[in-house]
């Protein structure tokens, strides 16, 4: 009796938002992609070399009013080496988190919790991603990883997650572009590009993540 007593305070176990082998799939997905991510940046930290740039900015006949040829050149293999390497990183951290996703909810699964908010804003970013070509696409990865919250909040939270793991890989690649440039321009030419980088970084912040935070909110009401 007293056991029945003790079920019905606690209501029943949490369910987790999908099966074991989406859990998988998600991994393979990411792994792959990430992988490919990895590889792109390594081929193009491999074929950045300065007498190839030099050859190609000369036969292009290069000429500007802020850069000197051998300025261009130096911004050029910067780009090309810290960008790379951005993308490497980035693409091991995509892989990365395809494995966290597999561990992170099998081990919430064995323990009886239901899925973790930021597994649900993995999946809001994987659709944002393969619907980024929609406009306003943010809002229904957003709304995707709220709906298949068991939480009984307002999915804003969920929401941003979807967000986060949708902008943080690219911010990887644009923080090293950005110190690729800050290395390759001349000082002054340097900072200005630095700060239209930061700029447009807040900016894809606040529209990704916002969004998918709104997106969040109203995948939650449509779930209630």
């Amino acid at each position: 009796m007293a056991s029945t007593d003790r079920s019905a305070r606690t209501g029943p176990e949490p369910t987790p938002a999908f099966d074991r082998p989406l859990d998988w799939a998600i991994g393979a997905v990411l792994g792959v992609f990430g992988l490919l991510v990895a590889l792109g940046g390594a081929a193009l930290r491999a074929a950045i070399e300065r007498p190839a740039i030099a050859t190609l900015l000369r036969d292009s006949e290069f000429h500007s009013d802020v850069l000197t040829e051998a300025e261009a050149i130096d911004t050029l293999v910067a780009l090309g080496e810290w960008g790379g390497l951005g993308l490497v990183v980035a693409g091991v951290s995509i892989a990365l988190l395809g494995i966290a996703v597999v561990v992170a909810h099998g081990r919430a699964r064995r323990d009886g919790r239901p899925t973790p908010r930021w597994i649900l804003g993995v999946v809001g970013a994987i659709v944002n991603t393969v619907l980024s070509f929609v406009p306003l696409s943010p809002i229904l990865g957003g709304a995707a990883a709220s709906y298949l919250s068991t939480d009984r909040d307002s999915g804003v939270a969920t929401g941003i997650f979807a967000g986060l793991f949708t902008i943080v890989p690219a911010l990887l690649v644009v923080v090293f572009v950005g110190v690729g440039l800050f290395t390759g321009l001349p000082g002054p030419s340097a900072a200005a590009a630095v700060a239209v980088v930061v700029v447009a970084g807040l900016f894809g912040i606040a529209y990704v993540v916002g969004l998918s935070a709104l997106g969040g909110y109203i995948g939650r009401r449509s779930n209630a």
